[in-house]
């Protein structure tokens, strides 16, 4: 499920290595955080809206994933 990585397309998204491995990463903490009791979205969110900003966030941060989106 591409989850809109910042200036990349969809369609690079679904069709790079790259792409399906950032998506990857992004999915996995997503259902991370599903499952945990403990998070609590803020701002009246959804849990699964606020999982995806903060796995989204957290991921674009490594250097390793910046490396790799050039």
């Amino acid at each position: 499920m591409p989850y809109g990585i910042k200036n990349k397309t969809k369609q690079w998204e679904k069709t790079t290595k790259a792409g399906n491995e950032i998506d990857s990463k992004i999915e996995a903490c997503v259902n991370r955080l599903l499952g945990d009791k403990n998070f609590k979205p803020r701002n009246g969110e959804d849990k699964k809206t606020a999982a995806i900003k903060v796995c989204k966030a957290t991921i674009m941060r490594s250097s390793e994933i910046r490396k790799k989106l050039g």
